[in-house]
């Protein structure tokens, strides 16, 4: 539907139509809009002459966009903030901050960058028909590149496979949810200048960490439910608090089933971004039985003891098919 409404926006070039003046056409590079600023390089050692300059000439973004509310008609727009607020109800967020719609052509791009200020986790929901360009994957760091010189292999080289994930644009109808403080970016597009055929994408972010409840919970029960949840949780909120089993940064929602006489049976996390918090990181806590030492696993921990807390809950009698996600976010 949604992608009916853009071709018709865009169905005859040659009609002149006011809505299509609207879109942003954004191109940044790396150096725009940051002089004077101290920058990371700046502050390292063995840059080498011109490196700056030819930093700063990268391009960082290049793309059309539009807010989206700008675009749809209302009850589409509606529609499609209200099934995005379901998708993020899933994993516990339970709001999306106003969601862009992004038109790259032939030679658009995003290079590598990180927005992790906005929410818990960026989405991307895809408008694009197979065969229309070539490239525009999302591309991901993998997680063992962001710890490279942890259990490095001196044996082997790494390709361009081994260091970046590239989720395909396609199919159309997809919707793909990422951890926003890994390094990302959108693939060049090979393709032409025809907004019919490019890659058109609906993006923003997940946030607002809130309890949601699923299944047949009496409305009128859901305020008291969330106090008697709270107040069963807060020695546990005491415990992550306090440090004393290691510091993580991230966020984990962990929808927990609840069975006809209100006891947990199963407890499963359903967005885990967890990351060790290296600022806190104590090294060797100790040593096994065969004096080997031990070392921290802060995440671990965390998750342990968030999970053995959970699954011990009784949230009393009720109809079967009861859930509940509960999250928590680090900082």
């Amino acid at each position: 539907k949604l992608r009916s409404y853009y071709d018709e926006h865009f169905q005859d070039p040659r009609q002149p139509d006011a809505g299509r003046f609207c879109w942003d056409p954004w191109y940044v590079n790396v150096g725009d809009g940051k002089k004077g600023e101290t920058t990371t390089m700046e502050e390292e050692n063995g840059v080498v002459d011109g490196e700056r300059k030819a930093t700063d000439s990268q391009c960082q973004y290049s793309l059309k966009r539009i807010q989206a509310n700008n675009f749809f008609a209302e009850d589409d727009f509606s529609d499609l903030v209200e099934d995005l607020t379901q998708l993020g109800r899933s994993i516990g967020l339970a709001a999306i901050t106003p969601p862009w719609i992004s038109l790259y052509l032939n030679g658009d791009m995003q290079n590598l960058h990180t927005d992790a200020p906005h929410g818990p986790c960026a989405f991307v929901l895809s408008l694009c028909r197979d065969g229309d360009f070539e490239g525009g994957e999302t591309m991901l760091l993998r997680s063992q590149i962001m710890e490279l010189w942890k259990g490095f292999d001196t044996s082997r080289g790494m390709e361009t496979g081994d260091i970046m994930r590239y989720i395909p644009p396609t199919p159309m109808g997809r919707c793909i949810a990422f951890d926003p403080r890994i390094p990302h970016g959108v693939n060049k597009i090979v393709g032409n200048q025809d907004p019919r055929k490019g890659r058109i994408v609906i993006h923003g972010w997940f946030n607002e960490p809130e309890v949601c409840w699923f299944g047949p919970w009496p409305e009128n029960q859901v305020q008291e439910m969330n106090e008697m949840l709270d107040e069963a949780l807060q020695p546990l909120v005491a415990t992550l608090g306090s440090g004393e089993i290691g510091r993580v940064c991230g966020y984990l929602a962990c929808r927990i089933e609840i069975d006809e006489d209100g006891f947990v049976s199963d407890v499963v996390a359903v967005c885990d971004t967890l990351q060790a918090d290296w600022d806190d990181f104590r090294g060797v806590i100790g040593y096994d039985e065969a004096d080997r030492p031990v070392m921290e696993d802060a995440v671990s921990d965390v998750r342990l003891t968030i999970f053995e807390t959970l699954k011990d809950l009784n949230l009393g009698e009720g109809e079967d098919g009861r859930a509940v996600v509960i999250p928590f976010a680090f900082e």
